[in-house]
């Protein structure tokens, strides 16, 4: 790994992934990161002097860019994604201090639409939400189920100062999600008012802007396979069982957060992420995701599936890592069993009772870490069941080696099915009233043998 560095925000050009509107495919994207802080240059128009090729038969607009951004960083709807398979999220992490106390806290917020609701005339919209301070293992957690009506504003896609906001307020749980462009801006605000097992009361109000290296696609050709099928329907043609998928792996976050009775004003490093496609089917809630920020700067993120139950039955041949220079932002992709997840010690939830492989050892093509919580009872509900979504450390050497390295886990084995029989994967019945595809969705059997 290579020392820390400290590039100054003015060499940050807000403008280096896009600044006109137009696509960029997953290979330019590789080469604005490699380059640091480079512009990203608009295709020059009719280089030649002369007219593009035309005419009947031929196709002039799709072009070859996997991302269309700024206009790709909101949420997407239409025909194609009427859908019971739609699954999109904007998620942000953010690991920071408490500003009076100047104890570590940390911040999860996540939107999302999936689905369809026939009752809203949209998809369905939930919120989760955690709060979590590293030193006193305090916890605060919420599921923020919506109903009413989504208000959108926003400009037009090609704009210049291209910018959107959605916002849904029922009285009991509410958020509002805001991109500006010009100012590479996002903000994230809400609340909710439930208190009980699985939800407390609070208020978030956040702001995350751009920093280098700007947006990262997540796999290396910026499209990623979700979840294990085994009858392997993944489509490019319907997005069924793929997904876009790319970070900001890091975001100057701060704002203020009512929870426990006070509230609390932080500043924090954010890791960011837009995914989105037609996805939600596939056995795609087993598994073990995370993403590192080391001590030098350095980052890491990788996801690993399994089949069976109980984080059982690895499948290699799905997972993905990224590993990314904190000094240079150069980018290593690893796939398969170049990212090996094993766990030492499960820990059993006193709360779900489910069982989460909280200890064990990271094997990646930089080394081989020790990762550990920095609490265990970072416990969420969604309304498939139980996850963690929480902060662990990876530690070098050994157990009990140094820490170098802090960051987000999401542990996710939801396997009970519904009362209509289906996997948890497909969501649940409020979010799928749409007529099913021919020949989808497929019905796992959720009683796999075990290993």
């Amino acid at each position: 790994m290579n020392s820390p560095s400290n590039p100054q925000d003015s060499e940050l050009s807000r403008r280096h992934f896009l600044k006109s509107g137009a696509g960029v495919a997953a290979g330019a994207v590789a080469g604005i990161a490699a380059q640091g802080v480079a512009q990203a240059q608009a295709p020059t128009a009719n280089p030649t002097g002369q007219p593009p090729v035309g005419g009947p038969g031929i196709e002039t607009q799709t072009g070859q860019a996997i991302y269309q951004l700024p206009r790709d960083h909101a949420w997407h709807g239409g025909a194609f994604y009427q859908s019971n398979e739609y699954n999109e999220w904007h998620y942000i992490t953010a690991l920071g201090r408490d500003l009076k106390t100047g104890q570590r806290i940390s911040i999860f917020w996540v939107p999302l639409a999936q689905g369809w609701q026939t009752s809203e005339g949209r998809p369905l919209h939930n919120v989760l939400f955690a709060f979590h301070n590293l030193e006193t293992g305090e916890f605060h957690t919420s599921l923020c189920y919506m109903t009413g009506k989504l208000k959108t504003e926003g400009s037009a896609p090609d704009a210049k100062d291209f910018w959107f906001k959605y916002a849904i307020d029922d009285g009991k749980n509410g958020f509002t999600t805001e991109y500006d462009y010009q100012k590479e801006t996002w903000r994230f605000a809400g609340y909710n008012t439930k208190d009980d097992k699985w939800n407390q009361p609070f208020k978030l109000d956040m702001t995350a802007t751009l920093k280098t290296p700007g947006y990262v696609p997540m796999a290396y050709w910026g499209l990623e396979s979700i979840g294990v099928d085994p009858q392997q329907r993944q489509n490019p043609e319907t997005m069924f069982g793929l997904t876009y998928y790319y970070t900001a792996p890091t975001m100057a976050c701060k704002g203020s957060v009512d929870v426990g009775g006070r509230t609390v004003e932080f500043e924090a490093d954010g890791w960011f992420e837009h995914q989105w496609g037609n996805f939600r089917n596939t056995y795609q809630y087993r598994y073990f995701w995370a993403w590192f920020r080391f001590t030098n700067g350095d980052l890491m993120t990788f996801r690993q599936y399994y089949q069976g139950l109980d984080f059982n039955d690895v499948q290699y041949n799905v997972g993905r890592y990224l590993f990314m220079d904190g000094a240079t932002h150069q980018r290593s992709y690893g796939f398969g069993p170049a990212i090996k997840v094993i766990p030492s010690k499960m820990w059993k939830s006193p709360k779900s009772g489910k069982s989460y492989p909280w200890y064990g050892r990271i094997e990646t093509p930089q080394g081989t870490y020790y990762y550990e919580p920095t609490h265990p009872e970072q416990e969420g509900y969604g309304l498939a069941g139980a996850y963690i979504e929480g902060v662990l450390q990876l530690r070098q050497g050994s157990p009990t080696g140094p820490i170098v390295a802090t960051g987000f886990t999401e542990m996710i084995m939801l396997t009970d099915p519904f009362e209509d029989g289906s996997d948890p994967s497909m969501g649940p019945p409020i979010s799928r009233p749409l007529p099913n595809k021919p020949g989808e969705p497929w019905s796992p059997k959720v009683t796999l043998p075990r290993p």
